[in-house]
């Protein structure tokens, strides 16, 4: 379910799509930061955590074996350019354009056992090299461990345990950094328990420790204007969820969560979210799978400050996912959204996401596909803020759009070519900016 970091962003990659809840299904991610990193055919890269996640997606393309060890090496590489590397408008220097490289190495490690559990050892990069703003290169990696039960009578323990390097996403609603992109390291630990058969129960722990580093961060004493170390925070998730199964695919269920957010330093930000949602997970046909949650979102805060608010918030609470295939070589993604986000802007409490997407696929031939995705977000602050020579609350609207396409070489080899056009309109001029980008990437996997 939901962080409280970047709504966009973690909530579009936290979308977990199971139609009769298999254990990795997963949907691919939708959102407007993206656009600056590398898009590659076969395997994909995460920067931010997924707070509900439980599973390492699976690499199912290749044949290295010694013993029982699947052995999955992947590597790709991508040449970019960008029109607007910073992501600004003219206050800091006007707009500037670049080209940068990225590599991606990778290696994933599957030991199956006792027949139908499993080991996962997993690392993925995200390693940026940029022509001329150096300031802007970033290594973003992760390593993961992934300990799957699969017991008999439809019962699935499942452990993951993860760390990462990251970065802000340049145009993000938290990327306050110019100098250099604000950079953190994340330390990970989740459980789940699942039961899907005639009935669904399924209980989720996750802890996510956010630890901001670099240039950006200041020394933790947090008294410097502009350091992120006052990011500095432990997330915990608790979800639980209950449903049965009304037709042969699909399911109806209640779930309940809540999610803490206690901050080293930044004390007045410890905040509680609670949602109760119901929701409908169903593969009716062979054309559509989809997922609808609506509930209600409370989020209360433990010191909250004159100049803060109520130290309180509630509202409606909506996450749709949707796989279509009108035509046998045609699929549509869509997705719906609305959440509260963990802020930056000094002076607000939160800000409220709500938005919709689109990803078009089409395939010409077994080699050659073309993609077509739109997004939309709106993004509400909490509280007034003086900027710009205003007081206003903050709002912010944006648009991302971008055909791509992809020629799959060998099963194992694929290549792909994508433009993308983001744009972010606000009441506040200096934030706003729009943004193209061009990419060629190449990936192989054994």
């Amino acid at each position: 379910m939901p962080t409280r970091r970047n709504g966009l962003i973690l909530w579009l990659v936290l979308a977990v799509l199971v139609s009769t809840y298999p254990a990795n299904a997963q949907l691919v991610p939708l959102n407007p930061y993206l656009t600056q990193q590398a898009r590659f055919t076969n395997v994909g890269y995460q920067i931010y955590p997924n707070p509900f996640g439980m599973y390492i997606p699976l690499i199912e393309i290749g044949n290295i074996r010694t013993g029982p060890l699947l052995i999955h090496p992947h590597f790709g590489m991508a040449q970019s350019y960008t029109d607007n590397v910073f992501r600004t408008d003219t206050l800091y220097g006007g707009r500037r354009s670049d080209t940068y490289t990225t590599l991606a190495p990778g290696l994933q490690l599957q030991l199956p056992f006792m027949g139908r559990h499993r080991l996962v050892f997993d690392y993925r990069s995200n390693i940026e090299r940029y022509s001329n703003e150096s300031s802007q290169n970033v290594a973003d990696q992760t390593i993961g461990t992934n300990l799957v039960f699969n017991l008999r009578g439809g019962l699935t323990l499942s452990f993951l345990q993860e760390l990462k390097t990251g970065h802000d996403y340049r145009g993000s609603a938290t990327a306050t950094g110019i100098n250099e992109p604000n950079k953190f390291y994340n330390t990970i630990f989740g459980a789940e328990v699942l039961y899907a058969k005639q009935a669904f129960l399924r209980a989720r722990y996750k802890y996510i420790r956010w630890e901001f580093i670099g240039e950006n961060a200041g020394p933790r004493d947090g008294i410097s204007f502009g350091d992120i170390n006052t990011r500095n925070r432990v997330e915990n998730y608790y979800a639980i969820a209950a449903g049965a199964r009304v037709a042969p695919k699909t399911y109806l269920f209640l779930e309940e969560w809540i999610g803490t957010h206690t901050y080293e330093i930044n004390k007045p930000l410890d905040s509680t979210d609670y949602t109760t949602a119901a929701g409908v997970r169903w593969e009716a046909t062979g054309k559509t799978v989809g997922e609808v949650t609506v509930g209600w979102q409370k989020k209360t805060y433990s010191n909250p400050s004159g100049i803060r608010g109520t130290g309180e918030f509630s509202g409606l609470y909506l996450n749709g996912n949707l796989y279509w295939t009108p035509l046998e070589r045609t699929q549509v993604i869509f997705n719906l959204f609305r959440r509260t986000n963990e802020t930056v802007v000094g002076g607000t409490r939160f800000f409220v996401s709500t938005g919709a997407g689109v990803d078009i696929r089409h395939a010409f031939t077994k080699k050659w596909r073309a993609t077509l995705q739109f997004l939309y977000d709106h993004d509400s602050y909490s509280d007034p803020i003086f900027a710009d020579n205003k007081s206003l609350t903050r709002k912010d609207n944006y648009l991302t759009m971008g055909p791509g396409i992809w020629y799959q070489i060998q099963p194992w080899l694929g290549a792909r070519a994508t433009y993308f056009y983001t744009e972010r309109l606000s009441n506040f001029d200096s934030v706003q900016y729009n943004a193209n980008v061009l990419m060629v990437s190449i990936q192989g996997q054994f």
